[in-house]
């Protein structure tokens, strides 16, 4: 594995470099004190991973992270920085996969880039890498977007309403537990819920996500996110019904299909999307966005196991069966039979069906 750090501060890569060979990581490592040394090294080898210092004179760590997402997409992206001006904040949530604070402990930096490789060798489809790697915004659906960009311009904003709204949508809830998980935007850590992401966050860092990923929402009005979301939002109630609101099995559900909205995997005439795409290899991307953007692992373990519930490691009904569940019946897709057999569970389908009636009256009320 290649991976390349980018520092103007020669301390700062001296450091790393020290960290590293106490570690005996087996990764090439590489050092640049600039982006345009940088650039130049990538020409010459391409990197797994590029962790870039923000600020930094002539060419900063977003515009760097910029040309690698243009040139080498699949190559991981991580931002350091103390630095958090909403301009630049903006401009690194274009580019960068995961966003870690600066000073940084080298042990957490290692272990970070240590689990984001693992996860992408799973993946194992180059086409499929890069597909993801390019993707920092997700189209959210028009009239949640809409709804919550009037909301958040008002003084006397309603935050349960605005978290009502989010929690419905699975791009914008992807975007704000991405940096809800972030140690630059808050104190990092495991945050499963929507709600318990924004008291981390802030209305403001709410803000600044949904005025970026304005370009997206107004391109079009397009029917196909509207109805997917309805359909996330109808399997992640029914799943949190399910497992009794445990485990993020609610968040999970509702981006379980999340990669259906990187135009790659869904246009009709794209032949990526004809030569793979099936259920499973959905939940497989899904899955790794998912990691990539430093999402917590159960909720990514749930998303990629929750096609075949039967693949996971824990052969219990719990959060990815739930998930199973709730996904499988939103969206009129066969159960695993086999796999609700084996946990007990084969009898409660006319019990799930009568739950997810009664949410479709509820939410068409």
């Amino acid at each position: 594995m290649q991976v390349m750090f980018v520092d103007d501060e020669i301390r700062v890569l001296s450091g790393i470099e020290r960290a590293l060979l106490v570690e005996d990581i087996e990764w090439e490592y590489r050092f640049a004190n600039s982006g345009k040394q940088a650039l130049t090294m990538l020409e010459e080898k391409p990197a797994d991973v590029v962790v870039s210092d923000m600020r930094m004179p002539f060419m900063d760590g977003a515009e760097l992270l910029s040309q690698v997402r243009h040139h080498w997409p699949g190559t991981i992206r991580i931002i350091l920085s103390g630095y958090s001006a909403p301009d630049a904040t903006t401009r690194m949530l274009a580019v960068a996969h995961r966003f870690i604070s600066k000073p940084c402990d080298s042990t957490t930096l290692i272990a970070t880039i240590n689990n984001i490789l693992l996860l992408r060798d799973r993946l194992q489809a180059p086409a499929m890498i890069d597909v993801v790697g390019r993707t920092s915004y997700l189209p959210a659906a028009p009239d949640v977007f809409i709804e919550v960009s009037r909301l958040i311009t008002q003084v006397d904003s309603d935050t349960r309403q605005i978290t009502k709204l989010l929690s419905s949508d699975p791009a914008l809830s992807a975007k704000i537990l991405q940096l809800a998980n972030s140690s630059y935007f808050t104190r990092g850590g495991r945050i499963t819920d929507i709600g318990n992401a924004i008291s981390h966050l802030g209305l403001e860092q709410v803000k600044l996500l949904v005025l970026a990923s304005q370009i997206f929402a107004e391109a079009k009005t397009d029917r196909y996110v509207a109805q997917l979301q309805q359909r996330a939002l109808l399997a992640s109630t029914l799943a949190a019904q399910i497992s009794d609101h445990q485990g993020g099995a609610q968040t999970a559900a509702l981006l379980a299909n999340i990669a259906r909205l990187i135009p790659e995997m869904r246009e009709p005439n794209n032949a990526f999307v004809l030569t793979h795409n099936t259920i499973a290899v959905h939940a497989a991307v899904s899955a790794y966005l998912m990691a990539l953007w430093g999402l917590p692992m159960d909720i990514v373990e749930a998303v990629a196991y929750h096609v075949q519930p039967s693949l996971a490691t824990d052969k219990t009904f719990n959060v990815v069966g739930a998930v199973h569940v709730g996904v499988a019946l939103a969206n009129n897709t066969p159960l695993d039979l086999g796999y609700l057999e084996q946990t007990g569970m084969l009898n409660q389908q006319t019990l799930w069906q009568d739950m997810l009636t009664q949410i479709k009256e509820t939410h068409h009320d």
